[in-house]
């Protein structure tokens, strides 16, 4: 149900008054109509959505190996962080906080095409003695190849012992504007930090490779004399 409210300013010297109409939407707390982007924010998206879309084609040029080395499974390649311990002063609450990225995979044999992209981060509070537990889980998720935004999806759910709260909107319906360009921001980073963590996979591959290649080479060039037995 869309509430709405009616915002009306009474202009100082002047017999006219100016009434605009919000709505507001209670499933995230959102005001409408949401404010527009200024022309360089504006410019500052198509600039940091041109970024995404290459990022999004170099992550797809690693599939095929990843396929290889037997690291898709159900159409997916995960993964994970370490567990980290944050402390939040001075209220002295613990938390473990975990990262994890998921990428949706289409296609099979020597072709796969990146679907989709999702971020999550899950963090618990793990104080001593605290009665009620509480856990965040925040996620990302945006489909490749959208060029206007419309696949961005963002959600945080919130679980307690009095139960569960889900929030979930899509960017464009992100009330600031700077956060809309910040969350853009911050996805463009994390496919950078998603394409070197596969890169570090791959180069580790490689240098095992190379070790056993060169390890063969010492010991059979350490033979010795051949002789009949």
């Amino acid at each position: 149900m869309i509430y709405r409210i009616f915002l009306t300013i009474l202009l100082l010297g002047n017999s006219g008054v100016f009434a605009q109409e919000l709505e507001i939407d209670p499933t995230y707390g959102g005001l409408k109509p949401i404010p527009e982007l200024s022309p360089g924010q504006k410019k500052n998206m198509e600039s940091i959505q041109k970024d995404i879309d290459l990022l999004h084609k170099d992550i797809g040029k690693r599939l095929t190996f990843l396929s290889q080395e037997k690291k898709l499974s159900d159409g997916k390649y995960v993964q994970a962080s370490y567990s980290r311990v944050q402390y939040e002063y001075p209220t002295k609450n613990r938390y473990i906080v975990n990262h994890q990225f998921v990428l949706g995979v289409t296609g099979g044999g020597s072709e796969y095409n990146l679907n989709s992209v999702e971020l999550l981060t899950r963090k618990s509070r793990t104080t001593k003695y605290m009665e009620q537990p509480y856990t965040q889980i925040m996620q990302i998720k945006n489909k490749a190849g959208d060029a206007d935004w419309s696949g961005f999806q963002i959600s945080i759910k919130k679980i307690s012992p009095s139960g569960e709260v889900l929030k979930e909107f899509p960017l464009k319906d992100v009330y600031e504007p700077l956060q809309r360009v910040g969350l853009a921001k911050l996805y463009r980073t994390k496919l950078h930090e998603i394409i070197t963590s596969i890169d570090r996979y791959i180069d580790a591959k490689g240098k095992g490779l190379v070790e056993d290649i060169r390890f063969i080479k010492d010991e059979m060039n350490t033979s010795g004399q051949y002789q009949e037995y």
